[in-house]
C-alpha cells in the first residue's frame, strides 16, 4: 500500500511539473502573443456579459445597418464601460509589455482586435471603430 501511494504521488508530481507553463523569452513574438493572450483572456472573462451581448448582435444580410446601429445604441452604456475599462486596464498592461520591445499599441486597433477574437461580427466592430475614433478625439 505504501509503494502504491508513493507511486501515485510521484506520478502526480510529474504531471504537475509537466503541466507548469513557462513564460517565453521576453521580446520574442511568442512572448508578446503569450502576454497579450493572458491580459485579454482575463479581461474577456471579467466582461463576458457585455462581450456576449455584442457577439449576439445579429450579423446577416437581413439585418440592416440601421438595425445594427439601434442594437448598438441600446448597448451603448455597457459598451462605453467596456471600452473605458479596456483603455484603463488592458492598454497600460499591453503597452508596458510591448514597451520593453517596441512601440505601444493604439486603443482602437487593439480593442477592435480583442472584439474580433471574441467573435463579435465585423459589422458591429465597424460601428464600434467609428464610435472609438470619434471618442478618441475627445479624450484628453
Amino acid at each position: 500500500m505504501i509503494r502504491r501511494t508513493i507511486a501515485v504521488l510521484g506520478l502526480a508530481s510529474l504531471t504537475l511539473a509537466g503541466g507548469c507553463q513557462t513564460q517565453p523569452d521576453p521580446c520574442t513574438p511568442e512572448w508578446i502573443e503569450w502576454k497579450t493572450d493572458r491580459v485579454l483572456s482575463r479581461f474577456a472573462q471579467a466582461n463576458m456579459d457585455t462581450v456576449r451581448a455584442l457577439r449576439d448582435v445579429p450579423d446577416s444580410p437581413a439585418n440592416s445597418s440601421a438595425v445594427t446601429a439601434l442594437r448598438i445604441a441600446t448597448l451603448m452604456g455597457d459598451f462605453t464601460d467596456l471600452a473605458e475599462d479596456f483603455d484603463r486596464i488592458v492598454m497600460p498592461e499591453l503597452n508596458d509589455a510591448v514597451a520593453l520591445c517596441g512601440e505601444p499599441r493604439n486603443f482602437v486597433p487593439a480593442f477592435s482586435q480583442f472584439l474580433r477574437n471574441e467573435g463579435v461580427s465585423e459589422d458591429v466592430i465597424g460601428w464600434i471603430e467609428v464610435i472609438g475614433y470619434l471618442s478618441a478625439g475627445t479624450r484628453s
